[in-house]
């Protein structure tokens, strides 16, 4: 027990070395802490073209350390959507979040929220379910 603890603690610093730092990492740790959640939430009109050129160009980032297809690990945040399983940042001033709820382990609803940076910080201006 004590050397499985003692490996933990040792991992925290390696683990902690992985996550965006700086100006990144606020970012994120705004955009996770909104209220909008990614497959409940359904309110305004998406921007136009916005999830196209995200898709294309944004760094994407997921709760996975190990990440895959490109997608980085966002870091340890405070309270974040519970629901969101990635956060597509970019294009500027542009960020989304994607998911939704599972029960059983299987995704149930799938959707988009999209958060806009403004001069005050981070702003959702619209979610969407996905057909």
């Amino acid at each position: 027990m004590r050397r499985a603890a003692l490996a933990v603690l040792l991992l925290v610093p390696v683990l902690a070395a992985c996550a965006p730092k700086g100006e990144r990492r606020e970012a994120i740790c705004a955009i996770q802490a909104l209220p909008a959640r990614p497959g409940f939430d359904r309110f305004g009109a998406p921007p136009p073209g916005v999830e196209k050129t995200a898709q294309a160009t944004a760094e994407v980032y997921g709760p996975g350390i190990a990440g895959g297809y490109g997608v980085r690990w966002w870091g340890p945040c405070g309270p974040s959507a519970k629901s969101t399983d990635m956060l597509l940042l970019g294009p500027a001033p542009w960020a989304l979040t994607k998911g939704g709820p599972r029960a059983d382990g299987h995704q149930v609803a799938y959707g988009t929220c999209y958060h806009r940076r403004e001069a005050d910080g981070w702003r959702t201006v619209a979610c969407r379910i996905n057909p």
